[in-house]
């Protein structure tokens, strides 16, 4: 049976479904707010997506272009450093030394000369590289290409320990979290929302307040509106091969140099539901386009392979906002983004939360648009 006691407190209780990354940072947020705070999370962990992904933190990365997404990962890239800083002492594999992407093809030449454009025009980083300038930023891109970039502004983290990371401090800071608790569905009392019906449990867990941020799981437990958030499956691996010193985009996907001389290969992108099987096959071909940008991938050693569901939206979009149930905020579908996103995501929902304001940038991302 599931067992959940709520503090006794003077203060506001709030109910987050899901212990992602972004979870744990509106849970962070929240919780620092003065307020009380219960995570309930049904797996064994902390974040699905979290845990299977590739950690770049850039903010014109994942299909971004001029306009309302680019400013919501510029502004989340900004505060990016001071969110590192206050969670706890574990190493978090934060590098801040860029990112670089590979064209391999006339027309993705197009697409990322125009991507440094508009960048350098919106005051951003961005520079075109020779070959010789290539290898010297990245000795270990040896592949054909017919252009290359260089973002000198882009981060990346490790995001198993930054899931770790926040694990530890929200627990330290008073957050309850709850693993292996499964939401039966979110309940309401008239137009507002009151708590968490859990499975097993003999009880409701009240809430004044309910943080819907399931990831891929969210649709199903949205009461009375739209939510219409999908599983996109994404496979990946990591081979033993040091020496890469920064993530290397190309069109088929991205390397992530790991601690321990590893790299993170990745990844699909399925549209396969919660498919849990691990394809050989799939495996064979991320590799073999990574393989295509550094050689020596296609001969090193495969010491994991892994599977996440991203939560994704038709439109590409993350779903940030309150939604028709009063007190019920929804912080889900920010697919590859998430980990880039968890910063600003968690400022923006413990606004709403704790201070019932609505910052205009939230507009185009509000749930009421699929209404």
């Amino acid at each position: 049976m599931v067992e959940i006691e709520v503090a006794s407190s003077r203060g506001r209780h709030v109910a987050i479904v899901g212990a992602g990354v972004i979870g744990l940072s509106c849970a962070l947020e929240i919780r620092r707010r003065g307020f009380e705070v219960t995570v309930v999370e049904q797996g064994t962990r902390a974040g699905e997506a979290t845990w299977a992904a590739a950690g770049v933190v850039a903010p014109h990365h994942y299909g971004a272009t001029p306009g309302p997404l680019y400013e919501l990962l510029r502004r989340s890239h900004a505060l990016y450093p001071a969110f590192v800083q206050s969670l706890s002492r574990r190493s978090l594999d934060w590098h801040e030394n860029g990112t670089m992407a590979i064209a391999r093809t006339k027309a993705e030449a197009e697409e990322l000369e125009a991507r440094v454009h508009w960048l350098n025009h919106a005051g951003y980083s961005a520079q075109l590289l020779t070959r010789s300038t290539l290898s010297e930023l990245e000795p270990l891109c040896d592949g054909a290409f017919e252009s290359a970039a260089f973002f000198a502004g882009d981060a990346h983290v490790d995001p198993r320990l930054l899931g770790l990371a926040l694990k530890e401090t929200v627990l330290q800071e008073g957050v309850q979290i709850c693993f292996g608790a499964l939401v039966e569905r979110i309940e309401t009392m008239g137009s507002a929302v009151s708590g968490l019906s859990l499975s097993g449990a003999d009880h409701i867990l009240p809430a004044e307040a309910v943080v819907l941020a399931a990831g891929a799981w969210s649709a199903g437990l949205a009461p009375g509106f739209r939510l219409p958030v999908r599983p996109a499956k994404g496979q990946m691996c990591a081979v033993k091969t040091g020496g890469l010193r920064r993530p290397v985009q190309y069109p088929e996907g991205v390397m992530i140099p790991r601690t321990g001389d590893l790299m993170a290969v990745g990844a699909t992108v399925e549209d396969v539901g919660f498919d849990l099987r691990i394809n050989p096959d799939a495996i064979s071909e991320v590799r073999a386009a990574a393989a295509g940008v550094v050689s020596v991938v296609a001969d090193a050693e495969i010491v994991e392979t892994w599977l996440g569901f991203r939560p994704r939206t038709a439109d590409g979009f993350p779903v940030v906002g309150q939604s028709v149930v009063d007190g019920l905020v929804v912080s889900t579908g920010h697919d590859t983004k998430g980990i880039a996103l968890a910063p600003v995501t968690a400022k923006l929902v413990a606004d709403l939360v704790c201070d019932r304001h609505v910052d205009p940038l939230l507009t185009p991302f509000s749930p009421e648009r699929f209404s």
